[in-house]
């Protein structure tokens, strides 16, 4: 009969040990998960900033370009428009 005691009396501390060890894992394990989802949300949120990046660069290289076109054009115009104006119409 006191072995059975003894038993009990040392089965109780290691159960309540038993227990909160897995708690405390659980909560670990919870923990783990929310952090590691944490860091897919900050990746993502990282990529699609790239990518906004990647299409407003592209636009305005667009813009200059254009732009750049424009500028092109119309020095083209004037130095076009400058030299009709100063040759002679009859050696054209």
């Amino acid at each position: 009969m006191r072995s059975n005691a003894v038993l009990i009396s040392t089965a109780r501390p290691l159960a309540t040990a038993f227990i909160l060890n897995r708690i405390l894992t659980e909560n670990v394990r919870i923990m783990i998960g929310v952090s590691g989802s944490e860091n897919v949300n900050r990746v993502a949120a990282m990529q699609r900033a790239d990518e906004n990046i990647d299409d407003r660069l592209e636009d305005l290289n667009r813009t200059l370009h254009r732009l750049r076109q424009n500028s092109i054009e119309e020095e083209l115009i004037d130095v076009v428009s400058g030299f009709e104006a100063l040759t002679p119409k009859g050696s054209r």
